[in-house]
């Protein structure tokens, strides 16, 4: 029974491929692969269900793969070799202990979020026809968003900028323990590499990753305006923050921040903050989703970034 469920926690173990970083290889935790590729400029990087998907990928990019770039998924490549005994399975999944806890604390973070689109999804209110339109401010995009081409100076400093003339930053939240008494939350935001206006905070209010989310939009669309940017797009891998903009968040404020239940909507003090940022007129903003943990370098900064704000959070905490 045990060996059982080692296999099955084995063969949902995900394989890291690190085509370009500081030690190119196929690594079984996040943390692993992390260490190779952040602050490494022009790291390639993606995450695949089995290690041959992986290998292909590295060869795919011009890396090569040796014995020991790749040990610590090699011992347990499932999708090619017999399954590891019980004691021994016991043995890879305490040296991954940190990765696989990051893991379910990011699938806990999913359930909650799906939960809260779930109850959005299901208030009438949110579904009227009559709903008023999103403003022009508020454009989403499935298309992939265009690339930056060139620096543009504002105020004191320079942003990378498409030829549209929107310039791109990436936000995240993260939170240790969601849902939890010990839960730390944080946010990221991220304009570019060494960029001065970079930033890691812990969050104010209650510790959860949706806090975390909001919160970096908000201080990314404040920061912007300070610097006198007309045109920003916000690159995040929360579908929930987007959708609650884009969709929802005129229904609330109709309703007084209510659902039909006569509920309150869920971080009310946070999307307000954010709707009090949306209100000026003098910048245009595009919400842009982008996947998580899949080689995309503004995602992972701005995670990084994130995880940090965790960490002062918690250090708050301890200190009090």
């Amino acid at each position: 029974m045990i060996g059982n469920r080692f296999r099955q926690l084995l063969l949902n173990m995900p394989f890291y491929a690190v085509a370009k970083g500081r030690a190119v290889g196929v690594y079984l935790t996040w943390p692993e692969c992390q260490r190779q590729v952040t602050g490494f400029t022009g790291a390639k990087f993606k995450k695949f269900p089995t290690r041959q998907q992986a290998e292909t990928f590295i060869r795919e990019n011009g890396g090569s793969i040796s014995s020991s770039s790749s040990d610590s998924a090699s011992n347990s490549s499932v999708d090619s070799q017999p399954v590891c005994p019980p004691t021994q399975a016991v043995r890879v999944l305490i040296d991954n202990y940190d990765g696989i806890n990051a893991a379910c604390s990011r699938i806990e973070s999913m359930k909650r979020e799906l939960d809260e689109l779930r109850s959005t999804a299901a208030d009438p209110v949110s579904n009227e026809s009559d709903a008023p339109r999103p403003a022009k401010r508020k454009k989403t995009s499935n298309e992939p968003p265009k690339p930056v081409t060139k620096l543009e100076k504002y105020g004191s400093y320079s942003f990378l900028q498409d030829e549209d003339g929107y310039v791109h930053v990436y936000t995240d939240g993260s939170c240790e323990g969601n849902g939890t008494a010990a839960a730390c939350a944080g946010l990221g935001v991220y304009f570019g590499e060494g960029h001065a206006l970079n930033t890691s905070q812990p969050v104010s209010g209650r510790a959860t990753n949706n806090c975390g989310e909001i919160q970096a939009a908000s201080l990314a669309i404040r920061l912007a305006k300070q610097h006198g940017i007309k045109r920003l797009t916000i690159n995040t891998d929360s579908k929930f923050l987007i959708d609650s903009i884009t969709k929802w968040m005129p229904n609330w404020k109709r309703n007084q921040w209510k659902l039909s239940t006569g509920k309150p909507v869920k971080n009310q003090v946070d999307f307000m903050e954010l709707d009090k940022e949306l209100a000026g007129k003098n910048i245009d903003i595009k919400w842009n989703h982008v996947d998580a943990h899949c080689g995309i370098l503004g995602n992972e900064r701005a995670d990084a970034l994130a995880r940090e704000g965790s960490a002062m959070f918690r250090r708050q905490k301890a200190s009090r």
